[in-house]
């Protein structure tokens, strides 16, 4: 009986460094998955508050530059900068606005009703701007898509 139990002792331990190497891979790979993420997260962030900062500014050429290419396709960049003016200046008299953005989420399956193929690499962030207009105060508060394209981040909103 003494034999039997010093004979189980080694292949405990293998046993135990076996999965103590399996652990620390694990852990290895969830993490660098998660610290991609993360970048991921943070730059898709970042090009929503650039939309906005430049949309603020009423440079609304230049955050059309950060447009999806099925964002510029829909609005031709001359007709962008007209309705947008438009609706902000002269239909609520606003020159400019506050947001906020909010934190980023990652979007499985994203597609556009068009299109029969879902996107990889696709965040959603909130973002809520407030007005003081000529009705008084308002906020309207949007979900945006931030999508990898020609690896470069572009902005989106899911039109119909």
């Amino acid at each position: 009986m003494a034999w039997r139990a010093r004979r189980r002792r080694p292949v405990r331990k293998l046993l135990f460094v076996l999965l103590s190497i399996i652990l620390c891979f694990w852990l290895t790979i969830k993490g660098l998955h998660t610290a991609a993420s993360a970048g991921r997260s943070e730059a898709a962030e970042k090009v929503v508050d650039e939309f906005y900062q430049l949309e603020q500014e009423g440079d609304y050429g230049s955050s059309w530059e950060l447009f999806h290419s099925s964002m510029k396709e829909k609005y031709p960049k001359d007709k962008y900068i007209q309705t947008r003016a438009h609706i902000f200046m002269q239909d609520l008299n606003s020159s400019t606005y506050e947001y906020t953005v909010g934190q980023s989420k990652e979007v499985s399956g994203f597609r556009l009703k068009d299109q029969e193929t879902a996107w990889d690499d696709v965040y959603s962030v909130e973002v809520k701007q407030h007005f003081e207009t000529l009705y008084g105060p308002i906020e309207l508060v949007q979900t945006c898509y931030v999508a990898k394209e020609n690896g470069n981040w572009s902005f989106l909103w899911r039109i119909e």
